[in-house]
């Protein structure tokens, strides 16, 4: 005899044993949260790789600053050594030139010296032995003052007409105050005795000194 389904009460069919009830597996759960980790940890990467470029701008923004103000310090200081070699420079190059300077006034001064000493007109004594006067200082100037009226008498009773130029000078010593010049002379005589006149030729050593920024002559000797 064949069997029949059991029915429940309410003549409904009892499926209970056939249908199966799917519970979630141990796969999808990992699935799920490898899933989950997978987007967290990608989140978190991807905002920390975005906010890390503005982290190393500020770490390098103290740095470059750093830098900067080193950059100006070195410009700064070699500004001022190039400017100190400058001045250092501009300083010994008008020391020089002034003592070139300075020389070349005691050697204008002894040639004016010895120009003025054999050149005199004894129609106008007295002018041209107040010139040599002014130009003489020490012994020298002590010994003409003396005998001036002495040289204006054998001057003007000889007819004396001279006329000096100087040939060659030069200076032998010179220390900024004093200088020792020698100076070669040519000169035209003409008196009573040649009024036609004749040349002479002297040599003069002179000792130079410097009062008030003039160079004067203080000592003169004709040497051969």
């Amino acid at each position: 005899m064949a069997s029949q389904p059991s029915t429940n009460p309410k003549g409904a069919v009892d499926e209970t044993d056939d249908a199966t009830v799917e519970e979630p597996s141990d796969s999808d759960e990992t699935a799920t949260t490898d899933s989950d980790e997978t987007a967290t940890t990608d989140s978190d990467e991807t905002v920390t790789a975005e906010g890390r470029p503005g982290d190393e701008a500020a770490d390098r923004a103290p740095l470059l600053a750093g830098r900067r103000l080193t950059g100006l310090v070195s410009l700064l200081v070699v500004s001022v050594l190039l400017l100190a070699a400058a001045i250092t420079a501009a300083v010994f190059w008008t020391h020089g030139q002034a003592m070139i300077d300075d020389r070349e006034n005691a050697l204008s001064a002894a040639r004016q010296s010895a120009v003025n000493l054999t050149t005199i007109d004894y129609n106008q004594a007295e002018q041209d032995v107040r010139r040599v006067l002014e130009g003489s200082t020490g012994d020298f100037g002590g010994l003409f003052t003396q005998n001036l009226d002495s040289y204006v008498g054998v001057v003007k009773d000889g007819e004396v007409v001279t006329a000096g130029e100087v040939t060659a000078a030069g200076l032998e010593t010179f220390d900024g105050e004093t200088a020792g010049a020698l100076v070669a002379v040519r000169t035209t005589v003409k008196n009573k005795t040649v009024p036609e006149g004749e040349q002479r030729f002297y040599r003069l050593v002179q000792q130079m000194e410097k009062h008030d920024g003039r160079w004067l002559v203080a000592r003169v000797e004709f040497v051969p």
